[in-house]
């Protein structure tokens, strides 16, 4: 820890030297015994940002502050049960806290905290970690463990390093949402088989057995302190809403506590205060945007009231749990573009917040003993290289930039350039480089993160999406860079492509509470709705007479279906069953003869491409490579190579101690 001896701001980044407000150098002690000083003003940064990391959906190459993760929160809470993001992902948690009426301020202020003190270390190791979750006694973690195309749940004890598998691999397809019995005698989970269905939690005894299924149509389910009740959040189709619910922890007896609907939405894990009288949960408000939308609300559990927990607005939440004093709730989030998801303690009732780390690669799940005295999280990023095919055949491609770093999508420029998202230079910036990897240089250089650029057809533009507003800013610069303008700011405006004619930027973003695609001028202007229905990734066909897209399955309420609708809108003209698996942030993208649609299959970490024909039939699959498995890919403007990113997911199990 390190703290200006002029204004008295605390710095967790050790690099620092200098104070980022006045100037003075810095000097080494503990923080601040001030609680003001140590509460960081919106949109600050306390050190030079790193890597922002790649998310996919079914496979864990996420961390919680990415484009996916923040598309996939909000699919999921639109229904979309897609892991990571878990996660993953994240997929993204919530937090509640204490209603007033029930909680007066103390008459004691909690004792100062610093992070002079603070330790962190490793629990696993070899990068196969992809969630986890301590045991309330502290002597235990469950984890979730990808080993190429299978996932497994498994159980650590801390003090003997011994390790023990109590979920097999092979029973479930995708794991989420770990949490332990307030006893420790069970592991809850979201568990989805091969057979896919609406997202089912089970539970398992914590030595191992046959897991038992609890809730169907639930996800992120939390134990009450008690260990007599359950909560767990459900979307409903029927009224676009998303549903807080409560059940005995057998299943039965649901009842809903709150809910929310179209703009305003419930995500992630839902978690109860140590008296049980509070739930608390992340809320977001697409009516916000481009600003940070998600902020942490309590609702209380006899009535189901909902007050808001501060003035604190993140553009990113992964999780959270209650401190056991439940005079704070720790909370995995990134109030910036430009930062990180970290570990923050917000304060009950007054709802001031606090960064705990500066983690460069950032951090998914959180959990906490009871004790209050350890934390674990997962630590979570990619490594990912560009491959480029002298020919059609993807497992004829040779890398043509290393994974040194992680890639945000790529697309080819009329000229046979590849315009590609890159970390290089530690910021997600808009890159340009010849096919072969040579020339390449930046684009863009604002130090904000940015995901799937793609070139005008004539050659004079690149358009991608930015999160400099909080996201969903799709943006348009010269094809050599320079002159950005903003096209349009939507709630998760995301994943743009462009007509064959150049004039229309088609994409996905959320109107009234429902992911539609919509069509914006190249010039800028009001965009217009192409499809009145659910729909996601669209992208146009090579003769620009269709797009493809993603839409739900309404039985089972996961974006399982591939479509292919008219390039002006309009209903469906054909509709695909998607392979298990199917991960719809990467997109449909048509061959070049237009004859097929190719899609990123991901079971476990094995990411790897199928074709779905478009005159009819069963997807197959493209290719069969090992790990790094194809992540993102495009083919060519003259339709005669193909460009690949191939990206591994790296996760350990993280401890964290003596922070307060």
């Amino acid at each position: 820890m390190k703290r200006c001896p002029e204004c008295r701001r605390d710095y967790t980044d050790e690099t620092l030297n200098y104070c980022l407000d006045d100037g003075a150098a810095l000097v080494v002690g503990p923080g601040s015994l001030e609680p003001k000083t140590a509460v960081l003003e919106s949109g600050t940064i306390e050190g030079p940002t790193r890597q922002q990391m790649s998310t996919t959906n079914e496979t864990a190459l996420f961390s919680s502050r990415t484009d996916d993760d923040l598309r996939n929160a909000r699919r999921r809470r639109g229904g979309i049960t897609l892991v990571a993001v878990v996660l993953t992902i994240a997929m993204a948690a919530l937090a509640f806290v204490g209603y007033r009426s029930y909680f007066k301020s103390p008459s004691t202020q909690p004792p100062p905290r610093t992070g002079a003190a603070i330790d962190t270390h490793r629990l696993t190791g070899d990068g196969k970690t992809r969630d986890a979750e301590i045991s309330p006694d502290g002597k235990f973690v469950a984890y979730l463990h990808v080993e190429g195309a299978e996932r497994s749940l498994w159980l650590k004890q801390i003090q003997t390093n011994s390790n023990i598998a109590i979920v097999k691999p092979g029973m479930f397809d995708s794991f989420n949402a770990i949490t332990f019995s307030p006893d420790g005698s069970f592991v809850y989970f979201n568990g989805e088989t091969k057979a896919g269905g609406l997202p089912t939690v089970y539970r398992v005894p914590t030595l191992g057995g046959t897991p038992a299924k609890v809730l169907t149509n639930a996800w992120q389910a939390q134990i009450s302190p008690d260990g007599k009740q359950i909560s767990f959040g459900r979307f409903d189709l029927a009224t676009n809403s998303t549903v807080l619910m409560i059940a005995n922890v057998d299943g039965s007896s649901e009842r809903m506590l709150a809910s929310r609907t179209g703009a305003q939405f419930f995500a992630g894990s839902p978690a109860w205060s140590p008296d049980g009288k509070l739930i608390a949960v992340a809320t977001g408000d697409d009516s916000l945007a481009p600003r940070p939308s998600l902020s942490i609300s309590h609702i209380s559990v006899s009535d189901g009231t909902t007050s808001e927990l501060g003035t604190e607005k993140f553009i990113a939440i992964g999780d959270l749990v209650w401190h056991p004093s439940g005079d704070s709730l720790i909370v995995v989030a990134a109030d910036s573009a430009l930062s990180q998801t970290q570990l923050w303690e917000m304060t009950f009732p007054s709802g001031s917040v606090r960064r705990l780390t500066n983690n460069l690669n950032g951090y998914g799940s959180v959990s906490i003993t009871a004790d209050g005295k350890s934390i674990v999280t997962g630590e979570l990023y990619s490594r990912s290289a560009i491959w480029v095919s002298p020919d059609l055949k993807p497992e004829n491609a040779k890398p043509v930039m290393p994974a040194t770093g992680d890639t945000w999508g790529l697309g080819w420029t009329p000229d046979d350039r590849i315009v590609y998202v890159s970390d290089q230079t530690g910021d997600a910036e808009v890159w340009s480089m010849d096919a072969d990897g040579s020339n390449a240089r930046p684009l863009t250089n604002d130090r904000t993160l940015k995901t799937t650029p793609v070139a005008s057809p004539d050659g004079r533009y690149v358009v991608y999406t930015s999160a400099a507003a909080g996201g969903g800013e799709l943006v348009r610069i010269d094809a050599e860079g320079g002159n950005p303008l903003v096209l349009n700011q939507s709630p998760g405006a995301d994943n743009p492509d462009i007509s064959i004619d150049s004039k229309w930027v088609i994409f996905s973003a959320w109107i009234d509470g429902i992911q539609r695609i919509l069509r914006v001028s190249i010039d800028g202007g009001e965009p217009e709705v192409v499809t009145a229905y659910r729909a996601t990734e669209p992208r146009f066909s090579r003769d620009g007479t269709r797009i493809a897209c993603f839409i739900p399955n309404e039985k089972t309420q996961n974006w399982t279906r591939l479509a292919i609708i008219p390039a002006n809108g309009g209903e469906p003209l054909k509709v695909f069953d998607s392979p298990p698996n199917v991960n719809i942030g990467r997109g449909p993208i048509w061959t070049p003869d237009d004859r097929g649609i190719t899609l990123v299959v991901s079971p476990g970490e094995l990411q790897n491409l199928w074709l779905q024909p478009v005159d009819g039939g069963e997807a197959k699959p493209m290719t069969n490579f090992p790990l790094p498995g194809v992540s993102r890919r495009d083919y060519s403007c003259d339709g005669k190579r193909i460009a690949l990113v191939r990206a591994e997911g790296i996760g350990h199990a993280v401890m964290i101690t003596d922070y307060r």
